[in-house]
């Protein structure tokens, strides 16, 4: 069901980027990137993208930027219109990108400062292909919006990293001996 929703969502014709999930058909592979991952889409910043794997219906966050072994790759939702809800609850994928460092409070002074810039009024348009991509989102998936925050810290708290699969270049950049 994943990997159906994935590609009708990939079908719609929205802004994606206005959402924090660019897609192109291009995807950048990054040294902390698992083997195998199919791409679902990047904020366009610091490398951070979404992903799913093999045999797995979890949409995973992958961030170069988070510095620690067992912590550039977490899952962030269950499956893709969980994922989806959560990006209709925030109104673009960065906040769920970051859950893992947040607190509750964080997470809601992230989306109040997101909800700000709104009413600055000085990105009109960027706001409008967003309205109009989660617009259809909701419409293409059915979806109502769903705070992420409890459902990722538990996801978070509860995953095994040594279920991911990396290329040699992880464990190189890492100076880690690769496993057997």
């Amino acid at each position: 069901m994943t990997r159906d929703d994935l590609r009708r969502f990939h079908a719609l014709d929205i802004d994606f980027a206005s959402i924090g999930l660019e897609w192109g058909g291009q995807f950048c592979d990054y040294f902390c990137t698992p083997v195998d991952a199919e791409p679902v889409g990047a904020i366009g910043c610091d490398g951070v993208h979404f992903i799913l794997l093999p045999g797995d219906e979890r949409v995973f966050c992958v961030d170069p930027c988070m510095g620690e072994e067992g912590k550039f790759v977490l899952p962030v939702a269950s499956h893709f219109r969980e994922f989806m809800s959560f990006v209709l609850y925030c109104q673009d994928a960065n906040p769920i990108s970051q859950l893992w460092w947040m607190t509750q409070e964080q997470f809601r002074g992230l989306l109040a400062e997101d909800a700000a810039a709104r009413t600055e009024g000085t990105h009109e348009a960027l706001f409008a292909h967003k309205d109009a991509a989660l617009a259809a989102i909701a419409r293409e998936f059915d979806l109502t919006p769903a705070s992420p925050f409890e459902t990722v810290k538990a996801l978070q708290a509860g995953f095994d990293p040594s279920v991911l699969h990396f290329s040699d270049e992880y464990y190189d950049t890492l100076g880690l001996e690769r496993p057997q």
